[in-house]
């Protein structure tokens, strides 16, 4: 009878541990594991290993919830056998009767609770995890390489998946910190957006040179806002040659309010098309250009991106 008791309790703790714990991994914040982890605390630093391998997590996961699934099951079949004489009906839908209780008390509750309060309940179960992650290894083992070949079956990027997941922890420290009053909307706004769209390749928000105005070295400024007002544009790019690169710009309300003074050429960078768009955008600050003409491997002018339309990226979107 206390062995059959011991199998039950050992099968639902097991089942709400790895059920929450599955929960924490994901809810815990980053940063502060990090901050615990380099002060020399050494549950933050086994945590902290266990949340860079998330594979291993999940595969440990998988493996202890069915170990517990097992366990509950056979406790409650020796339960039909020993307590209620039970029948072979009896054995068959005990389990099916102890279905609610299990999915309450083994996996709503658990994950409720580490989603509240995910850092408390994963650092004081993490020796626990590590244990069962070393334990539970040589088939981790195996399912880590049927994901990896899952993987190249369907194409998926891991390295993709793991940049997302770590977006989204990024964000969530950003959220607590406009609760906690240390961020204000703007600044969140700011971080979001530049995780969002400074990552990403600068081509992604090219335009075609041909979709802006253009004009030779030799125009006059007439010529030049002539230009400009067809097509309601703030700058007007200038070409030596037709297909060339750009040599400049004019910015146009450098051109109204200055016209008495000469006409002044702004430069315009010549950036990578594998480049950053933040990247891009510091360069054109530090620069004082107005815009960059993106270029591919043999300096081909692929397209060209406006300051005005980066920072917009960064502000307001």
């Amino acid at each position: 009878m206390i062995t059959v008791l011991a199998l039950l309790l050992a099968g639902i703790f097991l089942s709400a541990f790895f059920s929450g714990s599955e929960t924490g991994f994901y809810r815990v914040t980053r940063v502060r594991l990090l901050m615990d982890a380099k002060s020399g605390n050494l549950v933050a630093r086994s945590l902290l290993w266990l949340v860079e391998r998330p594979t291993i997590v999940v595969a440990t996961v998988l493996i202890g919830n069915n170990i517990a699934n097992y366990l509950v099951s056979l406790g409650l079949v020796l339960l039909g056998q020993q307590v209620l004489s039970g029948t072979g009906v009896v054995e068959t839908f005990l389990p099916v009767l102890a279905t609610p209780f299990l999915f309450i008390y083994g996996e709503l509750l658990p994950k409720y609770l580490y989603y509240n309060a995910p850092y408390m309940l994963s650092t004081r179960g993490a020796p626990l995890m590590v244990v069962c992650a070393a334990l539970f290894l040589p088939m981790s083992i195996v399912v880590i390489l049927l994901e990896k070949a899952w993987q190249k079956l369907i194409g998926a990027d891991g390295a993709q998946s793991k940049l997302s997941l770590e977006r989204q922890q990024l964000q969530r420290v950003m959220m607590e910190g406009q609760e906690a009053g240390i961020l204000v909307p703007i600044q969140r706004e700011l971080a979001q957006n530049l995780f969002t769209y400074g990552v990403r390749p600068v081509r992604q928000f090219a335009i075609p040179l041909r979709a802006i105005s253009l004009v030779g070295p030799e125009a006059t400024t007439e010529e030049i806002l002539k230009v400009a007002k067809e097509r309601k544009q703030n700058y007007v790019g200038v070409q030596e040659h037709s297909e060339g690169p750009l040599v400049g710009c004019f910015s146009v309300a450098d051109l109204v309010l200055y016209a008495r003074q000469g006409l002044e050429l702004l430069p315009v960078l010549s950036v990578d098309r594998s480049d950053s768009t933040i990247q891009t955008l510091l360069s054109l600050q530090g620069s004082s250009s107005p815009m960059a003409q993106i270029t591919d491997p043999k300096g081909t002018v692929i397209g060209v991106v406006l300051r005005e339309r980066l920072n917009s990226l960064l502000v307001n979107e």
